[in-house]
């Protein structure tokens, strides 16, 4: 059977039986893309086995004609967010999350100042409300995706986005100039 009729056979009767031959056809190009994404060949198995689920309640949803595309998306969106939930603990920017940004060990924002913690503390200061209260959510309360932080606060994805892309850079310059070595005006 083509992959067309197997993927229609499985719309009108979509159980796990009737997709088990659409994975089996991708379950090595699902591995290879985990693989790149994940980096391990454990966790990309690992990843490999949770999209079958992911697929079944996924596809009937979707009028796919293209499902190779189509699939890839669905695989680098899973990795992406489990990356995402690996690196959520404390603040951890990543590449994944924002290319522009270099990944930082920020200390967990939920505890007291120390003398670790006080320069993270005062750039978290520099932000807007809306920027800090994303990047609290997004980031150090476990579970949350662009649209729960989006339904909590009663914004729009693209505004959440925004304000996290904005949080972000803001706090990587504040954190960068409290890092640089203070220079004695009077040395020059």
């Amino acid at each position: 059977m083509t992959e067309s009729d197997l993927i229609e056979r499985f719309r009108r009767n979509p159980t796990p039986a009737q997709l088990l031959p659409v994975y089996e056809r991708y379950a090595e190009r699902i591995y290879g893309w985990c693989l790149r994404y994940l980096g391990t060949p454990e966790r990309a198995e690992d990843a490999g086995a949770e999209l079958f689920p992911v697929l079944l309640r996924k596809l009937p949803k979707h009028e796919v004609t293209n499902f190779g595309s189509w699939l890839q998306s669905v695989v680098r969106n899973h990795c992406l967010m489990q990356l995402r939930r690996e690196q959520r603990d404390p603040l951890a920017l990543t590449a994944a999350e924002d290319a522009g940004m270099q990944s930082a060990n920020l200390q967990h924002l939920s505890q007291e100042p120390t003398p670790d913690t006080r320069p993270l503390h005062h750039c978290m200061k520099q932000l807007s409300e809306d920027q800090r209260r994303c990047i609290h959510l997004f980031y150090l309360r476990e579970g949350h995706s662009y649209q729960s932080v989006a339904a909590e606060l009663h914004l729009s994805v693209g505004q959440v986005r925004s304000h996290l892309q904005n949080g972000r850079r803001t706090l990587k310059l504040c954190l960068e100039a409290y890092a640089a070595p203070k220079t004695d005006p009077r040395a020059h």
